[in-house]
C-alpha cells in the first residue's frame, strides 16, 4: 500500500463519520420536529384551520372555501393567503385526513430538509466541521423547532428561499442551476409575503457580490431574472390588483395611524415657529425613526438573546430566540470569520441585514417575519465554537472547554424542552384556539343527550374550527356560512348539523323567559348570565364558558 492510498483510506474513514454525523445531526432536528406532533400544541390555530380547511375543499370539490376553482390566493379570513401552502396540503390530507398530523407534517419536513440544505450551502463557504455545527444549532434552534410544529408558511418558504440561493450560488457558469434557483425563489413569493419584499433585495445583493466572488456573466443573470418575471407573472397581478399584498398593508395601514399620532403630538409639543414644526416633524421623518428603531430592535440582544417575541402562538416567550449562552461565542465567531473569511462574513452578515428589512417595514421584532434571517446567525457562532475548540487543544486541560460547550447546550436544550413540553401546553393555550376546540370537546362526549347545541360565536372562528375538527361536507358547510338561521327572537346562527353558532344573549330575564329550546346544551360567553358549570383557563383559571342546560 503506497502513502497515497494510505492517506485517502484516513480521509474516507473521517468522511465517513462526519457524514455519519450528520445524518444523526438531521435526526436530531427530525425527532425534535416530530415527537407528539399532533398534541403539541394540543390544538390547531386560526390560519393553520384555514389552510387545511381550503386545501380539503380543494381536494373535495376543486374550489376554496368561497367556492372560487383552484385560486392563485386564498381570500381565507380577507389576509388572501399564498397558494404553494394550501395546494401543498392537499396530497398529505387526501392520505392522512384533516387532521393536526396531517396538516403540520409538511412543514416539519420542509424544516428537515432545511437542515440539509444549510449544512450544503455552508459548506460551499466553509469546513465540514463549522458546517456541521451550524447544521447542528439549527437542529436544536428553540425558534426554527418551534416554527416547524405548526403551519408556518414561513418555515416553507425558508426551505425554497435557502435553496434558491444554494443554486444561486453553486450555479456556476450552468443555466441549469441558476434557472433552478429562480424556481425556487418564485417558490417562495408564492409561499409567504416576506419574500415579496426580500427577494428582490437578496437577488441584487447576490448579483453584486458576485462580481468578486461567484461566477456568472451579467447576460446569465439577466436572463435569469427574466425566467423568474415570467414565473411571477400572475402573482404580479394578484399582489397589485387582487389584495395579494393585503396582510402587508394592514400592517403598515397601522404604523400609519402610529406616524400621524406622534407626528400630531411632537408637532404641539414643539415652541419652533410653525415652518420649523413642519420641517423638523412630520410623516417622512417619523417612517424612517420608526423603521430604523425596528431594523435595530431586530438585530438586538434583547430579540436574540433576553426577551424574543412575546406572542405566545409564535414562540415560547420568557426566552431569546437563540440560546442565552451562543452570545459570547457570536462575538468571538464574527470576529473570528470577518478576519479568516471575509467572503464568508460579508455573505452572511449580508443575508442578517437584508432579511431584517421587510419585517422593520411593518412593525416590531417578530418570529415568524424574522425567520428568513435563518440560518445566518449560526455561521457565526457555529465558527465561534470551531475556533474555541481549536484553541482548547493547546490548553493543558484541553477537555474544559468542549465539555462546557456540551454541558450548557445539554441545559438548553433540557430546559427548552422541559418548558415546551409541560409549561407551555397550560400557559399558552388560549393562543393556539384552544377555547374553541374546548368547547366542542364539551360538547362532543354530550352530543346524544341533546337535540340542540348552542356555542357562542365570542371566539372567532368557531364554526371553522368544528368543519376542520369534525371534517363537514365543504358544500353543506359554505351553504350554512350563505343561509344562517335565524331563531324565533330574532337571532341568527350558523347551524351545522344539531349545532349552532351565535349567542342567545342570556341574562337573568331572558333566562326566565325560557329563550333557550328544551333539551339544549348552551355553551355561553362568559359575560352571559351567571351559571354554576363553567369552563375555565387552564393557566390562570379565568372564565371562558359558562354551560346552560334544558330538559
Amino acid at each position: 500500500m503506497d502513502r497515497w492510498h494510505f492517506i485517502w483510506l484516513i480521509k474516507a474513514h473521517f468522511d465517513m463519520k462526519l457524514k455519519i454525523l450528520l445524518f444523526l445531526i438531521i435526526f436530531l432536528g427530525f425527532i425534535l420536529r416530530n415527537w407528539n406532533l399532533d398534541k403539541f400544541p394540543a390544538t390547531l390555530y386560526g390560519d393553520e384551520q384555514a389552510f387545511g380547511w381550503n386545501a380539503y375543499n380543494i381536494l373535495k370539490t376543486g374550489t376554496d372555501e368561497y367556492g372560487t376553482r383552484y385560486p392563485w390566493q386564498f381570500r381565507s379570513f380577507d389576509d388572501y393567503k399564498a397558494p404553494v401552502p394550501v395546494y401543498i396540503l392537499v396530497p398529505f390530507i387526501k392520505w392522512l385526513g384533516l387532521n393536526s398530523f396531517a396538516i403540520r407534517l409538511p412543514i416539519v419536513l420542509a424544516s428537515v430538509m432545511t437542515l440539509l440544505i444549510t449544512y450544503l450551502l455552508t459548506r460551499s463557504f466553509l469546513n465540514m466541521k463549522v458546517s456541521l455545527i451550524v447544521t447542528f444549532l439549527l437542529a436544536v434552534s428553540p425558534w426554527h423547532i418551534h416554527l416547524s410544529r405548526g403551519f408556518f408558511e414561513a418555515t416553507l418558504a425558508l426551505l425554497w428561499f435557502i435553496l434558491g440561493i444554494y443554486f444561486f450560488i453553486k450555479k456556476g457558469k450552468k443555466i441549469t442551476y441558476l434557472l433552478i434557483s429562480m424556481l425556487f425563489f418564485a417558490l417562495s413569493l408564492y409561499s409567504y409575503f416576506v419574500p415579496r419584499i426580500l427577494v428582490p433585495l437578496m437577488l441584487i445583493f447576490l448579483v453584486y457580490y458576485g462580481r468578486k466572488f461567484l461566477k456568472g456573466s451579467l447576460k446569465l443573470h439577466i436572463f435569469g431574472f427574466f425566467f423568474l418575471a415570467i414565473l411571477v407573472l400572475p402573482l404580479i397581478k394578484f399582489s397589485v390588483f387582487d389584495q395579494g399584498f393585503s396582510r402587508f398593508n394592514k400592517l403598515t395601514q397601522a404604523n400609519e395611524l402610529t406616524v400621524v399620532q406622534t407626528v400630531i403630538k411632537e408637532r404641539n409639543a414643539s415652541n419652533l415657529p410653525e415652518n420649523w414644526r413642519i420641517l423638523l416633524h412630520n410623516k417622512p421623518l417619523v417612517w424612517i425613526r420608526l423603521i430604523k428603531n425596528n431594523f435595530l430592535d431586530h438585530l438586538s440582544p434583547n430579540f436574540w438573546y433576553l426577551y424574543g417575541d412575546n406572542s405566545l402562538r409564535y414562540f415560547t416567550g420568557n426566552m431569546g430566540m437563540f440560546y442565552l449562552l451562543e452570545f459570547p461565542v457570536l462575538i468571538i465567531g464574527l470576529y473570528s470569520l470577518w478576519k479568516n473569511k471575509r467572503e464568508a462574513a460579508v455573505f452572511f452578515l449580508g443575508w442578517i441585514i437584508l432579511a431584517s428589512i421587510p419585517a422593520s417595514l411593518v412593525g416590531r421584532p417578530f418570529a415568524v417575519r424574522s425567520l428568513m434571517m435563518l440560518p445566518a446567525p449560526f455561521v457565526f457562532v457555529a465558527y465561534g465554537i470551531y475556533k474555541l475548540l481549536r484553541y482548547s487543544k493547546r490548553l493543558s486541560c484541553k477537555e474544559l472547554l468542549p465539555g462546557v460547550v456540551t454541558i450548557g447546550f445539554i441545559i438548553s436544550i433540557g430546559s427548552l424542552l422541559v418548558r415546551y413540553y409541560l409549561e407551555y401546553p397550560v400557559y399558552a393555550a388560549t393562543w393556539w384556539g384552544w377555547e374553541n376546540k374546548t368547547a366542542l370537546d364539551f360538547a362532543k362526549e354530550r352530543e346524544s343527550l341533546y337535540d340542540n347545541i348552542f356555542i357562542s360565536d365570542f371566539y372567532t372562528g368557531s364554526t371553522l374550527a368544528f368543519a376542520v375538527y369534525n371534517q363537514y361536507d365543504p358544500v353543506e358547510y359554505r351553504y350554512a356560512i350563505n343561509h344562517p338561521v335565524t331563531l324565533a327572537d330574532g337571532r341568527s346562527f350558523i347551524k351545522l348539523g344539531k349545532y349552532y353558532f351565535g349567542s342567545l344573549d342570556i341574562n337573568p330575564a331572558r333566562a326566565n323567559q325560557n329563550i333557550i329550546p328544551a333539551k339544549s346544551l348552551y355553551i355561553a360567553r362568559p359575560e352571559e348570565a351567571d351559571s354554576s358549570e363553567t369552563i375555565n383557563a387552564p393557566d390562570d383559571g379565568r372564565v371562558i364558558f359558562k354551560i346552560y342546560k334544558t330538559k
